[in-house]
């Protein structure tokens, strides 16, 4: 509410403005913020959704610019179509430079932009027959600047609008996702490298529409306007008003804005003012002044809260004194009577939950609910045959063999376990099955698939979904946005009808958000469906983890130790799941586990390795007794 409150007042404000003052200092001045908004509003699709620093943008705001220029001086058109042309010719430019720039990432990435931007000014000053050279183009049919600021303040709220509705979409989930945690968003068949080019790309179309909107507020534009310290003020309007925030390209736009222009005096120490503000921003304001803001209302409900809980228990003690006394009298021996009985009623429920039955450790005493957990539609009931199939495969580390020509063979519809002390290969193994190591030698196929030599996010999609030894969550997203990834996987749809927020967008998104409400359900995590997973204990991220995983529906599901962290009921639960899935919806589960009870329990047939070999396998009952396993785990044979 309070949002939407400060929303209610900005607009209200900006329309203001042009009734308030006719002052064109005053009017462009409004306009430069608005210029900056829808700047920052791209940059922040990149920066803050995606976690890509980008020093360049100067030199796609140039591309708008020049581009809107050229065609209103040389090509006749007028301002909108001018403004269409530089939005397309930036977003060509900004998937070529994105194709190029997006294979390295951090620092990497922002010496490539500023290089990129380096180049644009250099070709701006030196090709002087297209650009005017230093000179810049001049000339340029400009509209009055009352009617003006209207175009450029309908554009920051189309600029602010589109980002919103981007980032509550499943293309806003992609973004974070990879953001977060590249490993595990191709896990769920998300390709990395292509979500960045598309948010770069985004980022570009914003910056060419904002550069086409500055040529025509100025009618004239010259390489001055676009060098490196413009891409500085662009990446430090976004870190002072919060990276990721909707509203943080407005406050970091009026701040970058105004400020200079409260202290025009101080013009000739400008860098120093706006290093000042990027210290400032990295050391005490890390989210930004809106993150900043929306922290503290954050820490300040709870102790609102606190207080209004006790003054109503403080009441509801007072009246429930005054009501026993007055009812003191009318107790009877059988209320008493039934009162003890309910207690201990409540007592023998506790106590039967810590047994082992109660922990779920006694499949058959445990109490059995519908799990209601979505099954596998690509693949059903055990069958015949192999599923799975690993044919020598080999992968060493330097001098140090990983693996060493390991075989295996999974049934459908089974639980297999691999198993070994630590450093024996199983999460090596895992790796490996889903593109994250190419193994040096060997082959391994999925349902007569082969999947040597294939990204993750491509075995990913052939069915195969996997847990991480430690547990990666997206820590900025709420538990259902997590399982939300899961379930839309790379089809995304079209980012276009993403921006724009279309009734089949709608539809497609309240869809995946009821689906992941009801895995959770079924996982039990209901009640933390809209927490953010940064809060959660390791034994709750484990649960949304998996949960996450049987999102995407896979054939084949390999976790890494999963009853690492977990309480033993919540172990109980996951038994349950496991042997629901593979019994009746055909599931097939690699399981890595140190926790030998689990395994023996749900395995239907185990793989020892240790140093990278195979030294068993067989059925649980069988490898128990192995001497050589015995020998792996104790140090000597019995």
């Amino acid at each position: 509410m309070r949002e939407r409150v400060g929303w209610i007042l900005l607009a209200s404000a900006a329309a203001a403005i042009p009734f308030l003052t006719s002052n064109t200092y005053y009017l462009y001045v409004a306009i430069s913020v608005g210029l900056l908004t829808i700047v920052t509003s791209g940059l922040n699709v990149l920066a803050g959704f995606t976690g890509q620093t980008s020093l360049g943008h100067a030199g796609l705001y140039a591309f708008g610019a020049y581009t809107a220029a050229l065609c209103a001086t040389r090509a006749g058109l007028d301002e909108w179509a001018a403004i269409t042309a530089a939005v397309v010719v930036t977003s060509v430019v900004g998937a070529a430079v994105a194709a190029a720039a997006l294979r390295v990432s951090g620092p990497y990435l922002a010496m490539v932009t500023i290089a990129f931007g380096i180049i644009v000014e250099g070709v701006l000053i030196e090709w002087g027959s297209v650009t005017g050279g230093p000179g810049g183009i001049f000339n340029i049919p400009k509209p009055s600047l009352r009617a003006h600021y209207w175009t450029v303040t309908l554009a920051a709220a189309l600029a602010l609008w589109l980002t919103a509705n981007l980032r509550g979409s499943g293309w806003g989930r992609a973004f974070v996702a990879v953001k977060e945690s590249e490993v595990a968003a191709e896990s769920l068949g998300l390709s990395a490298y292509y979500v960045r080019i598309v948010a770069f790309t985004v980022s570009a179309a914003f910056a060419g529409a904002a550069g086409a909107l500055f040529t025509f507020a100025n009618g004239y534009i010259s390489p001055d306007s676009f060098t490196l310290q413009t891409s500085i003020l662009f990446l430090l309007a976004l870190l002072f008003g919060g990276l990721g925030r909707i509203a943080g390209p407005v406050v970091g736009s009026l701040a970058l804005t105004l400020l200079p222009e409260l202290l025009t005096r101080l013009i000739d120490y400008r860098l120093i003012l706006y290093g000042t503000l990027l210290l400032v921003s990295i050391y005490w304001l890390p989210e930004g002044v809106v993150g900043a803001v929306t922290r503290a209302r954050r820490r300040l409900a709870p102790a609102h809260s606190a207080l209004a809980s006790s003054l109503e228990a403080s009441v509801s003690a007072r009246t429930a004194s005054a009501l026993a006394s007055s009812l003191e009298a009318s107790v009877s021996a059988r209320t008493a009577s039934a009162l003890a009985s309910s207690l201990e009623a409540s007592v023998s429920a506790r106590t039967a939950a810590l047994s082992p039955e109660g922990r779920g450790i006694d499949s058959e005493a445990a109490p059995r609910t519908d799990l209601g957990i979505p099954l596998p539609h690509r693949r059903r009931g055990q069958g015949e045959g192999t599923i799975l199939n690993v044919d020598d495969v080999s992968l060493a580390f330097g001098g140090v063999a990983a693996l060493a020509e390991v075989t295996l063979v999974v049934a459908p519809g089974r639980i297999h376990a691999l198993i070994g002390p630590n450093g024996a290969g199983k999460t090596t193994l895992l790796n490996v099955l889903s593109g994250y190591y190419t193994a040096s030698g060997g082959t391994f196929a999925l349902d007569g698939h082969q999947l040597n030599g294939l990204s993750p996010y491509v075995i990913a999609r052939r069915g195969v979904a996997r847990t991480f030894q430690t547990a990666q969550v997206f820590g900025e997203m709420s538990l259902r946005d997590n399982v939300a990834v899961g379930i839309a996987g790379p089809r995304l749809g079209s980012v276009l009808g993403a921006l724009v927020g279309t009734p089949a967008a709608r539809r497609r998104e309240l869809e995946i958000r009821a689906q992941a409400g009801a895995l959770l359900h079924a996982h039990e995590l209901g009640d933390l469906a809209d927490t953010e997973a940064a809060s959660l204990s390791a034994g709750l991220r484990r649960r949304l983890e998996i949960a996450r995983a049987l999102a995407t529906q896979p054939i084949l599901l390999m976790l890494d130790e999963p009853a690492a962290g977990l309480s033993p009921v919540e172990i109980g639960l996951l038994d349950r799941q496991l042997t629901a899935l593979c019994r009746e919806g055909g599931l097939t589960v690699i399981l890595v586990e140190h926790h030998m009870d689990l395994v023996m329990t749900v395995s239907d047939r185990i793989t020892v390795l240790d140093y990278g070999r195979i030294i068993a396998d067989g059925a649980p009952a069988d490898v128990r007794r192995d001497a050589a396993v015995i020998e792996a785990y104790l140090g000597a044979a019995p």
